[in-house]
């Protein structure tokens, strides 16, 4: 079990949370994400906004499509980096993938960003497949998944 008490499920629109998530949000070298795109993530039932706090200030954030069997995470982001926070984010949402008999894990990557490459690989993730072009039709795409095992 996984101490969860520095992170929550955002089930509120709150503009202090929305703000937090949009500035950490800019700080990622390849993709952001709108106030309203998080605020859209945030009333959909299929998907699960957690943020992680430090000090009582968010600190990362994570966004996942749950539908089962499988998991998508649509954006991932922590600042300051390095600190553990996103591996703490994903603790979480393997635990949550074994409550949901989720059986894999997948995302796409913008295929400069090899820090996050790294990232996802060492937390056992497998590149599977690339799209070709797929950010701003001229960067290719990493798909990379992670299977839950039970055992």
């Amino acid at each position: 079990m996984i101490n969860m008490k520095n992170i929550e499920i955002i089930n509120s629109t709150d503009d202090n949370i929305i703000d937090s998530i949009f500035l950490i949000s800019l700080k990622s070298e390849y993709i952001h994400i709108s106030k309203d795109c998080i605020k859209q993530y945030i009333k959909d039932k299929h998907h699960k906004v957690i943020i992680i706090e430090n000090d009582n200030k968010i600190t990362g954030f994570l966004i996942y499509f749950l539908l089962k069997p499988d998991i998508d995470i649509i954006f991932i982001a922590s600042y300051p980096n390095n600190l553990g926070y996103g591996k703490k984010l994903l603790s979480y949402l393997f635990y949550d993938a074994k409550n949901n008999n989720i059986k894999s894990i997948k995302l796409d990557l913008h295929e400069h960003n090899i820090n996050a490459k790294n990232f996802y690989i060492k937390n056992g993730f497998k590149e599977i497949a690339v799209r070709k072009k797929y950010y701003n039709n001229q960067f290719d795409a990493f798909i990379m998944e992670k299977e839950i095992n039970y055992n």
